[in-house]
């Protein structure tokens, strides 16, 4: 798809779907920029890591670090 196919649509910045037009959407800020949020999961992720999701870094890198250290360590920590 090429950024033409793109052009006036809009996608959440942590798991990419698509969501021009889709209600139960958000948009949070960061440091003055908009960003489009599909879910309270990746709203919640965003909130963990907003400067590194407006930086641009790769959001699955981002969300698999976040959700590692989300697990239970093997002591049950």
């Amino acid at each position: 798809m090429n950024s033409e196919d793109n052009a006036g649509k809009e996608f959440c910045v942590v798991c990419g779907k698509e969501i021009s037009g889709a209600l139960g959407t958000a948009h949070l800020y960061h440091d003055g920029r908009r960003f489009a949020l599909c879910c309270p999961t990746c709203v919640e992720m965003f909130s963990r890591a907003p400067a590194r999701f407006a930086s641009g870094e790769h959001p699955m890198t981002i969300v698999q670090e976040l959700l590692d250290n989300l697990r239970w360590n093997e002591d049950g920590r």
